[in-house]
């Protein structure tokens, strides 16, 4: 806890609380159709583009499951962010201006509009249950910031910032999400990177020699070899050259070039902040050493207590502004794909009843799985290894050659054997590395063959 006064904690916390929620009711009167409750008209330009989804891939995996891992098993647990950032800058070269060019409204669409209805439907159940398991990560990332400033059981605190985002989610849609993220995205560049990296470095300074090199090395060391590394890196590459939030907010672009352009910057400020993280998570093993149980989280707001209070009451409220601009963006994602793809009705009604029920399933999810390190393996593990493959083989697929039969034995094989391979919790290869591989089987066997002349 930390020793200020708690009215002033209360005061900041409030105001910032209540001020997203007045951008989500300022958001609803926005919303004149579907197209604008989805998508906010698909009139996002660059800067507001770039900014929201910065806000959006910079969240729990790459801000406390990051620091985590690093305070855990050393500087290579970096390899989470890299992967995300090396995936934005791939999507930008790549297929950002071919997804927005679709015109679509989902992921899941998108698969159908490559492949075929039965895909798409299986794209939509995968995507809908890793969803859930991200909303989760970010609603334990954002109740492990909170219990440190607030005297509140951790479980209370996970029912009430579930119940905040999902009302101005359904309130103001994606209207609301961007609106909140321009807001947020600010917030987390003068608290994250201008404030929390270079004054815990500064009070860490005086401690270095309590580092060794081992926890320094890198690319790799004894804890994260090359496998573990190759299964970081990989686990965040591909979920964000392929990701339904990410699409979503490229679907929302004004443009193609404007797509592109978002992608771009993003995958450049999400590198900017990879580096401030590594270094706030170094400076926390100097700071707060010998922490039994680093995977909860804890290691990175409680390094931020050493700090002057008032200044760590603002940069742990940045850090909750982290948390809550991936999880609206996750959750408008994930209404939209069970409107559009799982009922077939896109109507903002149908939408809205559906992120309430994906909110609460989160918020279940987020009290049984008490680890985000843990939580972070379900939701990407399954994701990147069923889903990621089959989309970049029909983007491209007159020169892949790839079949919908391909890509639904892609999807359902290497989903469900990165599960089973997770759940068994063996060493050596990791679930991830494996789910490709598998996935990867059924898109080069089942390939459309060339007509005989």
């Amino acid at each position: 806890m930390l020793q200020m006064d708690e009215t002033t904690i209360l005061g900041i916390l409030v105001f910032y609380l209540v001020s997203v929620i007045a951008v989500g009711l300022y958001s609803s009167r926005k919303i004149k159709s579907v197209n604008g409750f989805f998508l906010a008209e698909r009139s996002l330009g660059p800067g507001i583009l770039t900014a929201t989804l910065t806000a959006t891939v910079v969240g729990g995996s790459a801000t406390i499951a990051t620091a985590a891992l690093i305070y855990r098993s050393g500087l290579p647990g970096l390899w989470l962010d890299i992967g995300g950032a090396v995936g934005l800058l791939v999507l930008a070269f790549s297929l950002a201006k071919l997804v927005r060019k679709t015109g679509l409204y989902t992921l899941p669409e998108i698969t159908g509009h490559l492949f075929d209805k039965k895909t798409r439907f299986a794209a939509a159940i995968l995507i809908l249950l890793t969803q859930v398991a991200w909303i989760a990560l970010l609603i334990q990332g954002t109740s492990t910031i909170l219990s440190v400033l607030l005297p509140v059981e951790y479980e209370l605190l996970l029912v009430g910032i579930t119940l905040l985002f999902i009302f101005y989610t359904i309130v103001g849609g994606q209207f609301a999400v961007v609106y909140t993220d321009i807001i947020q995205f600010v917030i987390m560049i003068v608290g994250v990177c201008l404030l929390a990296a270079p004054l815990l470095l500064m009070e860490a300074l005086p401690h270095l020699s309590r580092l060794s090199p081992e926890h320094l090395a890198f690319p790799i060391n004894s804890s994260i070899g090359i496998l573990p590394m190759a299964s970081f890196f990989f686990m965040m590459l591909m979920p964000h050259i392929v990701g339904p939030d990410i699409y979503s907010k490229l679907l929302s672009a004004k443009d193609e070039k404007t797509a592109r352009t978002g992608a771009l910057f993003s995958g450049v400020f999400k590198l900017i902040f990879a580096i401030a993280i590594g270094v706030i998570a170094i400076s926390a093993f100097v700071l707060v050493p010998g922490l039994t149980a680093p995977e909860s989280g804890q290691a990175l707001p409680l390094a931020i207590t050493q700090l002057n209070p008032l200044l760590a009451g603002v940069i742990l409220a940045a850090f909750v502004s982290v948390m809550l601009s991936s999880a609206d963006s996750v959750l408008i994602s994930a209404g939209t794909v069970l409107s559009v793809d799982i009922v077939r009705k896109k109507t903002i009604f149908v939408s809205r009843i559906g992120l309430l029920l994906i909110g609460l399933l989160a918020l279940m999810l987020a009290l049984y799985l008490n680890d985000i390190i843990a939580t972070l393996k379900v939701a990407y593990t399954i994701f990147t290894a069923g889903l990621t493959l089959p989309i970049i083989f029909g983007f491209y697929k007159q020169k892949t050659k790839v079949t919908s039969t391909g890509a639904f034995l892609a999807l359902i094989l290497g989903g469900s054997i990165s599960l089973f391979w997770l759940m068994l919790d063996s060493p050596g290869i990791d679930a991830v590395l494996v789910g490709l591989l598998v996935s990867l089987i059924p898109l080069i066997i089942f390939r459309k063959q060339p007509s005989s002349t």
